[in-house]
């Protein structure tokens, strides 16, 4: 993980901003907790699951939602907002697609065709019929990418912490010796 990277970005920022601007006067209290800046296994597998369950659902806002979310469950902020970023312009659509494909699966929905040449009042009945598997394909996709967002981050964050302790161990070890397996 490029700990010592956000660990620089952290204090950096809070050297740099000992007076905070007009607009989160009102937050000081909470953002002056340590751990929405932390960088530690727990808080930015939260922020991971935090910023991925968001970006899968189909509301505008993300970012506040994110944000919310962050300071309710203690999670590292900078990542969560960045994490929903997955779901951008350019994705937001096969995103939407694919929420739709799965909630009609899961539902046992047959999926509505759609045709350029369609009346708004077709188009009106198309989107009044795929509301329903839109967001139970967003909320289903949300929690499984949180669960594996949150799992991979503490997987790779545990490997990465062990490799660096084995690295430490042999670079400590006696010049004549062969470090312990």
């Amino acid at each position: 993980m490029p700990r010592r990277f956000l660990r620089r970005l952290s204090v950096a920022y809070r050297e740099k901003h000992e007076t905070q601007p007009w607009y989160l006067r009102p937050f000081g209290s909470i953002l002056e907790h340590p751990v929405y800046l932390s960088i530690n296994r727990r808080s930015i597998s939260r922020a991971m699951a935090i910023g991925l369950f968001v970006a899968m659902l189909p509301i505008p806002g993300h970012t506040p939602l994110a944000l919310i979310l962050g300071l309710l469950l203690r999670a590292n902020l900078p990542v969560a907002l960045l994490v929903i970023w997955i779901a951008n312009p350019l994705t937001y659509a096969p995103i939407l697609y694919g929420e739709y494909q799965l909630g009609n699966y899961l539902l046992g929905v047959t999926p509505g065709t759609f045709s350029v040449g369609s009346s708004w009042a077709e188009l009106r009945e198309l989107m009044a019929r795929a509301w329903r598997p839109v967001w139970f394909g967003a909320i289903v996709s949300g929690l499984l990418l949180a669960v594996l967002g949150y799992g991979l981050t503490n997987a790779v964050w545990r490997v990465h912490t062990l490799r660096r302790y084995r690295r430490r161990l042999s670079q400590h070890a006696a010049p004549g010796r062969p470090p312990d397996s």
